[in-house]
């Protein structure tokens, strides 16, 4: 028996069997069977036809060993849901916002504008309080260090 993780979790089965995420067993059989009929590759007689026809058919019978299987299927729905939010995660954080989100700069109002300024200044002050609370505990404990150095 094959791992339950032996499987390309960047290929999306449900999109390949052309069956939605909530597609049950019987769906995804029919599916697949319906698939295969209309792809084998020994239906096909011209050899580049043919070669297409076999990587097809080797993702079909892919997404069906994944699918068919209740615990094979629950671990890649598993990787597939973390790799949704990894994708969506990464581009709120990386991507620029289309226009649609985010309006231009010369249509934002007054307000807006000097609530982010307000809020740009408290994070500067507490960034400011905070590195200030730092190089104080770092000058109080080489100062402490000095004075119980010199004691003993």
């Amino acid at each position: 028996m094959t791992g339950l993780g032996d499987f390309d979790p960047t290929l999306d089965y449900y999109q390949i069997l052309g069956v939605p995420v909530t597609a049950t067993l019987e769906e995804i059989r029919r599916a697949y069977r319906q698939l295969m009929r209309a792809t084998h590759p020994d239906r096909v007689r011209d050899p580049d036809k043919r070669r297409i026809a076999e990587e097809r058919a080797k993702l079909l019978n892919a997404a069906y060993a994944v699918l068919s299987d209740p615990e094979r299927r629950r671990v890649y729905d598993e990787q597939l849901r973390q790799r949704a939010v990894t994708d969506l995660l990464f581009q709120r954080y990386t991507a620029p916002s289309p226009a649609w989100v985010r309006p231009a700069p010369s249509r934002r109002s007054r307000q807006t504008m000097a609530d982010d300024l307000a809020a740009f200044v408290q994070l500067l002050a507490v960034t400011v309080i905070f590195v200030a609370t730092l190089v104080l505990l770092l000058v109080a404990s080489s100062a402490l260090s000095g004075l119980f150095g010199s004691l003993s």
